[in-house]
């Protein structure tokens, strides 16, 4: 749906952009040839029955609203709160994803240099996407840091809950603040 939602936006900016200038450059002209087609559309409708008219205008009416009133459903439907676990056979089991979020929660705060981890778990049918915003120390090297929350991310997802990932999943690393002072530089090296 985030899709289609942004597809729609850019589309209706798209048009704003050029309405609006004309608008805003050339108001009585565009007003005058907005008159002269509303006329035109007025003398066509005038020379259709009545009751085609308005047949016609309440099939549209009724057609248009149920688009509209589909497209709202999905917006405000609440996100799936289950996972299928595909591994499982002769029953079908599945997982509730605060019980994955808790999971990995409890396991990446297990590491060490992390001190608080906040993941994300959103269900796709291919699997799981899953962002993980990580406060660690702040002398944590990154790279080792990163690699091993991401392998331990995997394992608890993949090995031991029987999920499936879908695409990278995403670390956000921010660092706690340094002490009062900052770092304590290194000493210098005797010889």
């Amino acid at each position: 749906m985030n899709t289609l939602n942004r597809v729609i936006v850019v589309l209706m900016l798209l048009t704003a952009i050029p309405v609006c200038s004309v608008l805003l450059i050339t108001p009585v002209e565009l007003a005058r040839l907005l008159q002269s087609a509303s006329g035109a559309v007025i003398e066509i409708l005038n020379q259709i029955r009545p009751e085609i008219r308005y047949g016609v205008g309440i099939l549209l009416a009724l057609g248009l609203d149920a688009l509209l009133i589909l497209w709202l459903l999905f917006e405000v439907r609440p996100p799936r709160r289950i996972v299928r676990v595909p591994a499982v056979s002769g029953a079908i089991v599945a997982v509730a994803v605060d019980s994955i979020r808790e999971r990995l929660k409890y396991h990446l705060d297990q590491l060490a240099d992390v001190i608080e981890v906040h993941p994300r778990v959103i269900p796709h049918r291919e699997g799981l996407r899953v962002e993980l915003d990580v406060l660690t120390t702040p002398e944590v090297e990154i790279p080792t840091k990163a690699g091993e929350i991401l392998q331990m991310a995997r394992m608890v997802v993949e090995d031991k809950m029987g999920l499936r990932l879908y695409g990278q999943p995403v670390v956000r690393i921010r660092h706690a603040p340094y002490p009062k002072g900052g770092p304590r530089p290194a000493p210098p090296a005797t010889h």
